[in-house]
């Protein structure tokens, strides 16, 4: 799921306390408690171009304005891209946060019927959550899915090396089928592939979509390469391909790598808009998250190619006399 570096043997990745988790969110929050600092969050969603014209605006002296600024950009909620000050990914996902909770606050009465519908005794689980939904307005029913889903962020990771650590632990836990979207070639996932294949995982999904000829030559060759040594994974290869749960294709234009196991399990690269390169990726539990996404890879497999990847691999090695032959007639 990411661009082949050179990964050393011994993956660090750096964990964060508890400590350090509740110290980040007690300054964002203590940040944001601040009316001034929210309402140049706020305005930073648009972008501030012209700081002089958000002052008059919001009415504050530079004092104000400048402190707020620079306790907003210290807790990493904005940054200045472009000689405008705009929100960071973090920021993003903070102001989505905040917006809803603007509404849902506003409907606190339909948050006290839920409320007594959910403590209920005389109705099944099912009843109760039938009530809650038509109860709910499209607002609170999407937070409401946030909360029953249990999205759980299990990972944010800001290197090649961890998010393909992070991939491969996904894989070792599939137990029924994954779905992966992959604008990169990497042997280690590959091998994951393959061991998960042989574990017993017997529905895969597949795009790939990078759009270099040089790097899919590359990955060609390094692919080859990988099965002539190891045997076992090139019969894996040839009975995937064969199987009838096994689904592939190439995207020209995939925008982003992502996988997601048993439907629970989802992992997410995130690009740098500027170069279009690998930024960081998340990780998350949560079965909403992971229904959306497949949606997405369904929606990019209707209009997907046969994988290039995938004819060169079985143009260069092919089955003869009860094994494996290259393209020069060597058998491996």
């Amino acid at each position: 799921m990411v661009q082949r570096a050179r990964l050393s043997s011994k993956l660090s990745v750096k964990v964060r306390g508890e400590a350090d988790k509740l110290e980040d969110i007690e300054r964002i929050l203590s940040v944001l408690s601040n009316e001034d600092a929210l309402k140049i969050f706020k305005m930073a969603g648009d972008g501030i171009a012209c700081s002089t014209e958000a002052i008059r605006k919001m009415g504050l002296t530079q004092k104000r304005y400048y402190t707020r600024l620079n306790e907003l950009l210290e807790a990493k909620l904005i940054r200045k891209d472009d000689g405008a000050y705009k929100h960071t990914i973090l920021g993003s996902i903070i102001y989505r946060v905040i917006n809803y909770l603007s509404d849902i606050v506003e409907r606190e009465e339909q948050l006290e019927l839920m409320d007594k519908v959910k403590r209920a005794r005389n109705l099944s689980d099912e009843e109760k959550e039938r009530i809650i939904q038509s109860i709910a307005k499209e607002r609170i029913r999407d937070f409401l899915n946030l909360i029953d889903g249990g999205v759980k962020l299990v990972g944010l990771v800001y290197r090649f090396e961890d998010i393909v650590k992070g991939t491969i632990e996904l894989l070792e836990k599939a137990g029924r089928e994954v779905y992966l979207a992959t604008r990169y070639t990497d042997n280690d996932v590959v091998e994951a592939v393959f061991k998960a294949f042989g574990r017993g995982v017997g529905e895969w999904h597949i795009i790939s979509g990078d759009r270099n000829v040089k790097n899919i030559l590359s990955q060609r060759i390094q692919l080859i390469r990988m099965m002539i040594a190891h045997p076992e994974y090139l019969k894996a290869f040839f009975t995937l391909l064969n199987s009838s749960k096994f689904q592939t294709g190439y995207v020209e234009e995939l925008p982003y790598s992502f996988i997601v196991v048993d439907r629970k399990y989802v992992g997410i690269e995130v690009l740098n808009p500027d170069s279009k390169g690998f930024l960081l990726g998340l990780f998350f539990e949560n079965e909403i998250l992971a229904e959306k996404l497949i949606e997405i890879f369904n929606s990019l497999m209707a209009k997907a190619r046969e994988d290039p990847l995938r004819d060169a691999i079985t143009g260069s090695l092919t089955i003869h006399d009860g094994g494996f032959r290259n393209h020069d007639g060597e058998k491996t």
